[in-house]
């Protein structure tokens, strides 16, 4: 056993056990690195048997055979040297420390992977990443404004319904699943807006089986989308060349004036509201052929578009304000734009036509609360002016669905679809045509305008 003993003159507080030996013919004090209390070592050194109650009542009695066993073992072997030696006390010292660290680690790790799987807190998290910019779209890049919107409204959806029905991704099934689409259509939301939620439901599965948190992919089966009609849609419309030539006509001053003639800029470049409202002298140039264009990033996409100024009244309108477009805001834009529409009907008979079109959520909550009245058909359907339907998004349908009608002088299409997508920049034709807001009767006068010489 070897003989321990504490060096220090201080009377009271914990100091560490050291015992004296030779290495290499030169004798050493070892520190054991085994804390005691001074006072209570003082008392039990006056008996083997009471310090060895002592060693033990602190664990110590087996770390001190270890240490002497590793001792006589390094001897042995010729081995013994001071850096050997605190070796053998740091592995016998600290071995419960470590252990208790690995477990701990272990422990750890168990319980970040649970909140890594776990799907409350997935969603969260992620949503949160794409809102703070930390995670990417495919392209790469941060997600749109609009999109970060479209997260944010899934997410909170998704956590108000999660609270009624909890599960985890291997138990998420077809009941979970249409426990959330049965909340969406309970909260009013239109089919257009569910079919957007599931959209991002199935994106998530992926992402997260992706991440090895389940191989429970199967169960995006059910989240297809429900097939809409026309009469599960709002009614949106676009302006004819009639009406847009009355607007640009229309004596207008101060901020109307400008909210209408940004409104008109859209209509003639086809963009979205966050791309026309910023247009400004750099984003105007020329082909090499000489076609005044303009040129934009989409914010949506992040991909350019190239418009040629093929309007005249595009032109004056750019040059009335310095190639430099107004500044007015979307809700601003929206609010100004009815009430000028609203007044050219009383000259334009064609937008104060009736449509049927359905209530948004906040449209019902707001009738609902008495906050307005919408007025209802003899079969109870929702009708409204056309006025009333004109907002910031008409700008693009009017000029993608003006384009697809357009006609050359033998009544041919002036515009192919693959020429609208270039100056609109969708990639695909299926979601171009959403942006083509005829009737069924706008579709057939356009088959007969085709069609002159008959349908065969």
């Amino acid at each position: 056993m070897l003989k321990l003993s504490i060096r220090t003159k201080c009377k009271e507080g914990k100091v560490p056990l050291y015992t004296k030996m030779k290495i290499n013919g030169v004798a050493l004090w070892v520190n054991l690195q085994l804390v005691v209390d001074i006072e209570k070592w003082e008392d039990v050194s006056v008996s083997e048997k009471r310090q060895s109650n002592y060693l033990d009542r602190l664990g110590y009695t087996k770390k001190i055979s270890e240490i002497e066993f590793g001792i006589k073992d390094l001897r042995a072997r010729h081995r013994l040297t001071k850096e050997s030696l605190k070796d053998v006390i740091r592995t016998v010292v600290f071995s419960e420390i470590r252990e208790q660290f690995i477990k701990d680690e272990e422990l750890e790790k168990v319980v970040q992977d649970r909140k890594r799987k776990d799907v409350k807190n997935f969603v969260k998290n992620y949503v949160d990443g794409i809102i703070k910019g930390e995670i990417l779209n495919k392209k790469g890049q941060p997600y749109s404004k609009n999109s970060v919107n479209s997260w944010k409204q899934f997410r909170d959806h998704f956590l108000e319904c999660y609270k009624h029905m909890s599960f985890t991704w291997d138990e998420l099934d077809q009941r979970s699943i249409h426990m959330f689409l049965n909340y969406l259509t309970k909260q009013g939301y239109m089919g257009e807006t569910i079919s957007r939620h599931i959209g991002v439901y199935s994106t998530i599965i992926t992402i997260s089986e992706l991440q090895g948190l389940h191989n429970n992919g199967k169960v995006r089966k059910w989240l297809s989308a429900p097939t809409l009609s026309d009469a599960d849609r709002r009614k949106q419309i676009f302006l004819t060349k009639e009406e847009l030539q009355a607007l640009y006509n229309m004596p207008l001053t101060g901020t109307e004036k400008k909210v209408r003639d940004l409104f008109l800029i859209g209509c003639f470049t086809g963009q979205r509201f966050s791309d026309y409202h910023r247009i400004d002298e750099n984003n105007i140039g020329y082909t090499k052929d000489g076609t005044k264009v303009i040129r934009l990033f989409q914010q949506k996409t992040k991909c350019q578009v190239v418009i040629p100024i093929l309007n005249d009244e595009l032109e004056v309108l750019l040059k009335k304000y310095n190639y430099c477009v107004p500044s007015i805001s979307e809700q601003k834009l929206n609010d100004h734009i009815k009430e000028i529409c609203r007044r050219l009907s009383e000259t334009v008979p064609s937008l104060a036509q009736i449509e049927r079109t359905l209530l948004t959520k906040t449209e019902r909550e707001m009738e609902q609360d008495k906050k307005v009245k919408y007025h209802r058909d003899g079969q109870g359907n929702v009708i409204k002016y056309r006025w009333e339907m004109v907002a910031s998004h008409t700008a693009r349908r009017t000029m993608i669905t003006n384009m697809y009608l357009s006609r050359n002088k033998d009544n041919s299409r002036k515009f192919t679809l693959q020429q609208i997508m270039t100056v609109s920049g969708h990639k695909k034709e299926e979601t171009l045509k959403r942006y083509l807001k005829l009737s069924l009767d706008e579709f057939a006068d356009d088959v007969a305008r085709t069609g002159l010489d008959g349908l065969f």
